[in-house]
């Protein structure tokens, strides 16, 4: 028996700048979207307004007009892949082509084989290994598989951080432009610095030194695109006194010194996208194209 496989269009792993805007838009196939950790981002279609404050994915069928305003405050990063498949169109489309209805926000819970499933495809069609596109299309209908079993009620109840992590996080946020200790951030969350040290690791994966530093230089990124400033004045408005010590970090976490990202930076092309220092088997910030699908 024939298996009928996704036809791949277009996927990418990419992260846009804070306050990015795409659309209002429509597109000829279908477009799936994963954001590995929630923000504030807002997703806008007919139907209403969407939060993605949870990891999950957007789902948006051919000629549905859709919009998405990126989290304000700091730079977000997903995973999207564009394909056609038959029994899509049989399931999401009506007969006169018009959009039906999609599942739009699916909440992804914990041990889920999507995120790296997507990231999987992604190096494979980057390195098009032997029949690389069978590969890709096969990986693709499992995401599918995956997304279309998700028990939202679960995946809502398990990706809630607590309270006290969610307002360290937003004092972080607001406080970047300040000299703030661990204490003082401790604090904001109403826990003991110890209690809320293990606490953070536990919920983020990472010790909230860590968290706040990563969260100064994206920041700076953001500054040294956008803004007319120099680099000892970026290192100040994102909380370092030192701007030696501003550079020396910048150089040992983005493998680049501060001037060489801004001109790399330089061309308005990539204005909307912002680094991310996380390792991949393949090239992130980039679009795959694979349109000439196999057929079997």
């Amino acid at each position: 028996m024939s298996l009928t496989l996704p036809a791949l269009h277009v996927m990418g792993d990419i992260t846009v700048n804070k306050g990015s805007v795409l659309g209002v838009r429509t597109i000829d196939d279908f477009e799936l979207v994963f954001f590995p950790t929630g923000s504030r981002t807002v997703y806008e279609n007919d139907r209403g307004e969407f939060l993605l404050d949870r990891p999950g994915i957007v789902f948006t069928c051919p000629g549905e007009p859709h919009r998405y305003r990126f989290d304000p405050l700091v730079p977000t990063r997903h995973l999207y892949v564009h394909f056609e498949h038959a029994a899509f169109r049989e399931t999401f489309c009506r007969q006169d082509d018009s959009p039906g209805e999609c599942q739009d926000w699916s909440v992804i819970a914990g041990g889920s084989l999507v995120p790296s499933l997507l990231q999987q495809m992604l190096k494979i069609v980057h390195v098009k290994p032997r029949g690389w596109q069978r590969r890709g299309a096969i990986l693709l209908l499992s995401v599918l598989e995956e997304w279309q079993a998700i028990d939202e009620d679960d995946s809502l109840s398990s990706m809630n951080l607590p309270a006290p992590i969610i307002k360290a996080l937003d004092y972080m946020e607001q406080h970047l432009h300040h000299q703030i200790t661990i204490e003082e951030i401790a604090g904001s969350s109403g826990w003991t610095h110890e209690h809320f040290t293990r606490m953070f690791v536990r919920w983020i994966g990472i010790p909230p030194q860590k968290a706040l530093l990563e969260r100064r230089l994206r920041r700076a990124e953001q500054l040294l695109i956008q803004a007319e400033r120099t680099i000892k004045q970026i290192a100040y408005d994102v909380g370092f006194a030192d701007e030696h010590y501003f550079s020396r970090m910048f150089k040992r976490t983005r493998g680049v010194t501060a001037v060489e990202f801004r001109d790399r930076f330089a061309d308005p092309l990539f204005r909307h996208l912002a680094m991310t220092e996380e390792e991949s088997a393949y090239p992130l910030n980039r679009h795959f194209v694979a349109l000439n699908q196999e057929r079997t």
